[in-house]
């Protein structure tokens, strides 16, 4: 490992530690949609290896951003629960059946909830209403989730 790669992974490790909770959804969003567009250029070069694995990876960041909603906080976390097994299924079939098409689907959703994610983390903090640590992984210190 070459000293910049090194200093790369020491920078990122410190910016994922030092990150609002805002931020991280924002970054594991960013993830998954590199990975599911990566697994798209390895389709292209016809690496079935690297379209599986870049798949596998994309499906785990979903899975994190799932298994991170608090159920108990309304009706929001379970559409977002619902939503993100929509994009799990789309990386899955799109994975067993190596059709880009479905994980066009996934990227233009991901890439919708992403930047809404963005915006009302962007939109809190410009008003000043939360502190970055007083928001959970999924808004809810921001948002009535209740319904």
């Amino acid at each position: 490992m070459s000293a910049s790669t090194s200093q790369f992974g020491a920078y990122k490790a410190v910016d994922v530690e030092t990150a609002s909770q805002g931020k991280l959804v924002v970054m594991l969003f960013n993830g998954a949609i590199n990975r599911a567009e990566e697994a798209k250029r390895q389709m292209k070069m016809g690496s079935n290896e690297g379209v599986h694995n870049n798949l596998i990876r994309a499906q785990d960041i979903i899975a994190e951003l799932r298994g991170a909603l608090d159920m108990k906080a309304g009706v929001i976390a379970g559409h977002l629960d619902q939503l993100y097994e929509y994009f799990q299924h789309l990386l899955i079939q799109a994975n067993v059946k190596k059709d880009s098409s479905l994980i066009d689907e996934c990227l233009d959703l991901m890439a919708v909830i992403r930047d809404t994610w963005q915006e009302a983390f962007d939109s809190l903090a410009k008003a000043g209403q939360a502190e970055p640590a007083q928001i959970n992984a999924h808004g809810s210190a921001m948002l009535n989730l209740q319904g």
